[in-house]
């Protein structure tokens, strides 16, 4: 089959064609290599254009717009009646057809319709895990840490839910900004690196930001944090605080098998503890509970973290049936 002309084709894409030449543009895109090749780099083009650029592409009117151009090509050959029919119902669903494999090329690639499945990872106490999302970026899950996230990342946003903690490194997109969902709170980010705490059992969720602009969400409002900042949200109170921080990598040292305490409560280290080690604590006595605790312990065994604890206040550990017991010697 001969070389369509750049002439006809645009024809075609304004509408000022004839039937004839409309039908000569859909058997020519299904029939000819040359054809298939033009289709095919439209499509890719297209493609490219609704990944770095999805606004964009929702918002063109061009009708140099691959799935444009075939719906005009469509409207065109049914316009007018045909004197063979069949001629006529194989050139409606040719442009028809390539439509659909258009979209479903796309959303194999993302989530066009909103409808792509979770999946959940739940990292137990004791352990932690790395994982890879299919944009690029990478996620250090702590101990106790429930995530879900899409099999396909959305067209117009990346969407994940988290309980617990996590370290992101986000692939920059800045027309798809990543999302991370932490119940009452949100964090959208377009490209960074940033740790978000957010256990169920705090009152408190904590993100530091080491590189980049977040946007925290909270109650209908939104915060910018800036590199070396914390937000503090009060879950009970509903209050937020912005606190600067010297070294802002100090909150995710856990990645690196550190302990880090800073004058933390008691209560708090006990659940650390719990998580990294995967072993219960019973309060025997209130009174310990006034304690608070500063300690930096790298890969370090239970028993050497509370002898350097009972070092720091007048408080005992002791193990009881797979418990251990905290006491306060005063």
């Amino acid at each position: 089959m001969h070389i369509l002309d750049k002439k006809t084709i645009e024809k075609v894409i304004f509408g000022t064609s004839t039937k004839e030449n409309a039908r000569e543009v859909a058997d020519w895109f299904s029939s000819s290599v040359e054809g298939q090749q033009y289709l095919s780099d439209m499509l890719d083009k297209d493609a490219f254009l609704m990944e770095e650029e999805p606004e964009d592409f929702q918002n063109t009117i061009s009708p140099y717009r691959s799935d444009v151009l075939l719906s005009k090509i469509n409207r065109q050959i049914v316009r007018k009646k045909t004197i063979r029919l069949a001629l006529s119902v194989a050139a409606v669903l040719l442009p028809l057809i390539l439509i659909t494999g258009f979209m479903v090329q796309l959303s194999n690639r993302y989530d066009l319709f909103g409808n792509s499945r979770y999946s959940e990872i739940y990292v137990p106490k004791g352990e932690k895990m790395q994982i890879l999302f299919q944009d690029g970026s990478r996620a250090y899950l702590n101990s106790d840490t429930r995530l879900r996230y899409p099999e396909k990342f959305a067209l117009l946003n990346r969407e994940i839910f988290l309980e617990g903690e996590a370290y992101f490194q986000v692939a920059s997109n800045k027309k798809r900004p990543f999302i991370v969902n932490t119940g009452e709170t949100s964090v959208k980010v377009l490209g960074t690196s940033f740790n978000v705490n957010a256990y169920k059992d705090n009152k408190e969720i904590r993100i530091v930001l080491d590189e980049g602009e977040i946007v925290f969400a909270a109650r209908n409002n939104e915060y910018r944090l800036n590199p070396g900042q914390k937000f503090i949200y009060d879950t009970e109170n509903k209050q937020l605080y912005l606190v600067n921080v010297r070294n802002s990598g100090e909150e995710s040292l856990w990645k690196s098998n550190y302990i880090r305490l800073n004058d933390t409560p008691l209560r708090e280290t006990l659940e650390i503890l719990d998580r990294k080690f995967n072993i219960p604590f019973k309060v025997i006595d209130n009174k310990a509970l006034a304690y608070s605790f500063n300690l930096l312990s790298e890969d370090k065994s239970l028993n050497y973290i509370l002898s350097e604890l009972e070092k720091i206040a007048p408080v005992k550990f002791v193990e009881v049936n797979d418990t251990i017991n905290v006491k306060c010697l005063k």
